[in-house]
């Protein structure tokens, strides 16, 4: 089963969705996308160009999932 985990990001009222990780990357299962996904996304975003953008939720995907306005 597809987990993918993703993060809404805002800068001021800016907000985006990303897909941090899926099951096929990174080998997740659900409980560990719902037990461990702050650390995963503090991480994530250690690592790329949003430092300054907060984090407004997350959430754990059961299969594929095209972040909104990546469609």
């Amino acid at each position: 089963m597809l987990i993918t985990l993703v993060a809404v990001l805002c800068h001021g009222p800016l907000c985006l969705e990303k897909v941090v990780t899926n099951s096929e990357q990174s080998g997740i299962t659900m409980r560990d996308c719902q037990a461990r996904s702050q650390v995963a996304i503090a991480d994530w975003m250690a690592q790329n160009p949003y430092g300054e953008w907060k984090l407004q939720r997350y959430k754990c995907v059961v299969g594929p999932y095209v972040a909104k306005g990546d469609a």
